[in-house]
This record gives structure tokens, sequence and C-alpha cells, in this order.
């Protein structure tokens, strides 16, 4: 059975994140890519698409963040640009047969992403 998430988030709230925050919201990689951004607006664009994500998914699932850690979900973009997601941790052995789609859209002030998520048979 296939489920949708979707979630907005406002760009500035990925302005507004401490240091610990991040720490806490993104994994390596995804803090490794905004940190290249040398503009601080674009690096909240950039946040704020994947924070959407992980909430996105979470509501895809119905569990909000208690069997997702949201530092294991982990969006990267393939060469060509597409976003993918994927699970690591506590989080991948909570769902382990998770395909996920995923689109990100921006336009200031906001970040939006949609999660479709089939459970595939390991």
């Amino acid at each position: 059975m296939n489920k949708i998430g979707v979630d907005i988030v406002n760009i500035s709230r990925m302005e507004k994140l401490s240091e610990s925050a991040i720490k806490g919201i993104f994994n390596e990689k995804e803090i490794e890519c905004a940190n290249a951004f040398t503009n601080k607006k674009a690096m909240a664009e950039y946040l704020a698409g994947r924070f959407a994500s992980k909430e996105a998914l979470s509501k895809a699932l119905g569990v909000a963040f208690t069997k997702l850690k949201p530092s294991e979900i982990v969006v990267t973009n393939l060469d060509g640009g597409k976003p993918v997601l994927h699970l690591e941790g506590q989080s991948k052995k909570n769902f382990p047969n998770l395909k996920c789609e995923i689109s990100i859209s921006h336009d200031n002030p906001c970040a939006v992403a949609v999660v479709l998520v089939e459970e595939i048979n390991g």
C-alpha cells in the first residue's frame, strides 16, 4: 500500500536554528552540503527542504518522530539533482522495507516536500 505525506516549512525558521539543533535534525552529509553554501539564505532554503522532507516522511508513516530519528532520515541528490531519501541506523531497522519517492520545491518564504512511501517485501 502506498502512503503519502506532505509538509511545508517557512525558510526563515532555518536561519534561526542553533548549531546543536542543526546537528540533532540533520545528517552529517546534509550539514556538509548546507555548509557549502556561501549565502545564508540559500543554506536556509536547502535546510528547509530537507526538514520538510523529514516531516513529510513521518506523516506518511503516521509515526511523527516516535520511530524515526530526524538525523537518520537522509536526503541527498543524484547527479542530475533529483532528491532521494533513505534511512540509516535505528530508523532503518524500524522501517527496513521502504521505497520512497520525494519531491522538494522552494518558493520564498516556504519550502515544501511530498513523500510517497511504498512498503516492499524484503
